[in-house]
């Protein structure tokens, strides 16, 4: 690749397209001139996001502000796409060297190489004879998405480099690494890249850790949504609630000091001579002052934070842009040095069939001038040409002027143009008539656009409204009922007057109703059980990848009945079981769960009564009832006006998934006879 003088760097990221342009001067100096960072409407890795329109929109925006066809651009494909794999060649020829690799290649790529793109890059310290080679791939097919977003925006790039080589390039450059080792860390919104470097050499890995993971965090702490625990999470150091928000995150913040610990204690073991003496922060997430704090203290090496890029200055308004997200600008900085071929790593990944457009783009100029020849050689026939439709518009008697306003359109399409113009315009008169009904019907196809789907809305709304009531009768059908007079009872009247044939409070099959509670979840794969029951009880569908839409119901129930786990087990749970998985309804119970059980607390108690283990696991055995005087309103059946200090309280949570039971097979008998073990335990 000849060395450009003006090179564009771009990396488009999951949160935002950073963009740098160097040039190099003639005197071997570098200047930064131009610096864009463009965030997108919404992060790409959000559920519900188009992530082509939003990549296309910053690209369109970056287009409007900067001319590229000029200069040279350098790519960035994302570290966690690429493969990299790097080996000891033993002594050869640096001729057979090729060929070495390519048998490395084959061995260490996980896939047929007519199926990725594929690069090396050689390292090797002047005074020593050993060479070590960096093998780096991507998947042919993720490379071409990729790039679409490029060749779409008509931007063709002179090379493609991984995020993390050219995370190192910046650093080889700008001086950032020390005499023994640096550990480079780069945390974007999705993922972390890893880079342990030297001056002669580096090792990579991609940890799935970053911004993203932070902010789930918060959405999770404080109930909000993505978007807001965004903005919480930017506006952390100067939010009066600082210590609540870094709190939240300090799980997040500890998983990747593991992840930071085993990756660094993996390449100890495998380069025994090394000694890591610093870590260099990269990225908008090192915003957050506590997480630079908590890395410094956890990992036991001092943190810095790059202050500008030293060999490259910039001045005016890209000054600005560098000094406010000079951490997320360095894979664009280190882009650019590629380009201009003052990088240490040189692999290239851009394919064969693009890199020969670029070459025929360099060969335009000379089809130009041949084109021109041809133009000049046919001059005088176009010059004939347009002379005689020169004459024509000069004789059309103001054919260009005619407009025709929305009122008069309806009357020219129907009775025809006006009998008075010339013939070419009547025919105008004609064609502006057309454009503007047909500019009208376009305005109001899209004025009804938002009220149609409003309706259709509206409409869907409507095709599931019956869900919550069929939900609840099928609650209802499964409670038990006491036998004679008192499970036929209706009224306060009717049930006090079959007390007296009822058997005592303790062995009477009731099942009360406290609460119900349900709550839609788009995805039940994706929803957090208690703490106690993690990991949760296994499902009749078994399938953590796909989507299952579905509710989630809490009920809260007590029974007086004096065996009360076994009575709300084989009394109320399983009906619930029996008859939440009956075809034909659109919904069925998945997991029918007892998380909690106990007596019901008396309201003398200081706080509430807590249960104590005894029967079953849930609260403690029957014992006698304090006298009447010492009982409260709260402590009385509101029916009866029986003691309820001995009743017992339970919690059942159900998973309801949004479609009907499947068929019986042996693989869901097994899962079904799964779920009851796990409920039974």
């Amino acid at each position: 690749m000849a060395g450009p003088q003006t090179v564009w760097g771009l990396d488009v990221g999951r949160s935002a397209l950073k963009a740098l342009k160097l040039r190099a001067s003639g005197e071997g100096t570098i200047e930064l001139v131009a610096a864009e960072f463009i965030e997108h409407a919404s992060i790409l890795s959000e559920a519900n996001v188009n992530r082509a329109e939003l990549i296309s929109a910053a690209l369109e925006k970056f287009l409007s502000r900067n001319d590229v066809s000029r200069d040279q651009v350098v790519v960035q494909v994302p570290g966690q796409h690429t493969l990299s794999r790097f080996t000891k060649l033993p002594p050869v020829a640096p001729k057979r060297i090729p060929d070495i690799v390519r048998y490395e290649a084959d061995q260490q790529i996980p896939f047929d190489l007519d199926e990725v793109i594929w690069d090396y890059q050689t390292f090797q310290q002047a005074d020593l004879p050993d060479v070590e080679v960096g093998i780096f791939a991507m998947k042919r097919e993720l490379l071409r998405a990729h790039l679409l977003h490029f060749e779409q925006a008509s931007i063709e790039p002179v090379a493609v480099q991984p995020g993390p080589l050219a995370l190192y390039n910046a650093a080889h450059f700008d001086g950032w690494l020390s005499n023994e080792t640096t550990v480079l860390l780069d945390i974007g919104a999705e993922n972390t890249d890893l880079v342990i470097a030297t001056a002669h050499t580096l090792w990579t890995r991609t940890i799935p850790i970053g911004g993203n993971a932070m902010t789930d965090a918060l959405v999770k702490a404080f109930k909000l949504s993505f978007a807001k625990a965004e903005a919480l999470k930017r506006s952390a150091d100067t939010s009066k609630y600082r210590r609540q928000i870094l709190q939240a995150m300090r799980p997040v913040f500890a998983d990747l000091v593991q992840e930071l610990q085993r990756s660094i204690g993996f390449y100890s073991s495998t380069h025994r001579d090394a000694e890591i003496d610093k870590v260099v922060g990269l990225g908008n997430t090192f915003k957050l002052a506590g997480l630079q704090k908590y890395l410094q203290q956890n990992l036991g090496l001092p943190v810095e934070l790059p202050a500008d890029f030293s060999k490259a200055p910039a001045s005016g308004a890209a000054a600005e842009v560098v000094k406010e997200n000079r951490g997320s600008l360095a894979v664009a900085y280190g882009l650019c040095v590629q380009g201009l071929e003052l990088g240490k790593v040189t692999s290239n990944l851009l394919p064969t069939e693009i890199a020969k457009q670029v070459v025929w783009r360099k060969k335009k100029p000379a089809f130009a001038a041949t084109a021109a020849c041809l133009l000049l050689a046919g001059g005088l026939v176009w010059f004939r040409y347009t002379a005689d439709m020169r004459a024509i518009a000069a004789s059309s008697e103001g054919a260009s002027a005619v407009s025709v306003s929305l009122e008069q359109a309806p009357r020219v399409v129907e009775n025809g143009p006006s009998p008075s113009r010339s013939p070419l315009a009547q025919a105008v008169e004609v064609q502006e008539a057309c454009k503007t009904l047909a500019s009208e019907l376009n305005r109001l196809s899209s004025e009804g656009r938002t009220e149609r789907e409003q309706v259709e809305t509206v409409i869907a709304l409507q095709h599931n409204k019956t869900l919550v009531p069929r939900l609840f009768e099928v609650i209802h059908q499964s409670l038990p009922r006491p036998d004679g007079p008192l499970g036929a009872a209706q009224t306060q009247e009717a049930v006090l007057a079959a007390l007296s044939s009822a058997p005592p409070r303790g062995q009477r099959t009731q099942v009360f109703l406290d609460s119900v509670h349900m709550q839609f979840e788009p995805n039940l794969n994706a929803f957090d059980w208690p703490q106690s029951l993690q990991p949760a009880p296994p499902r009749i569908k078994d399938s953590p990848d796909e989507v299952l839409p579905g509710f989630e119901i809490k009920i809260k129930c007590r029974t007086p009945h004096e065996r009360g786990p076994q009575f709300i087990d084989a009394g109320f749970m399983t009906p619930l079981r029996e008859t939440g998985r009956k075809p034909g309804r659109g919904f069925f119970f998945d997991r029918v769960y007892l998380i909690d059980g106990g007596k019901v607390p008396s309201s003398s108690d200081e706080g509430g009564a807590k249960p104590k283990p005894g029967l079953g696991g849930f609260g403690v055995s029957a014992t006698a009832q304090p006298p009447a005087t010492t009982l409260s309103a709260l402590d009385r059946d509101p029916i009866t006006n029986e003691p309820v200090v001995n009743d017992w309280r339970f919690e059942i949570w159900i998973d309801v998934i949004l479609e009907d039971f499947p068929e019986a097979s042996s693989e869901g008998e097994e899962a079904g006879q799964g779920d009851e073990a796990a409920d039974d335990e």
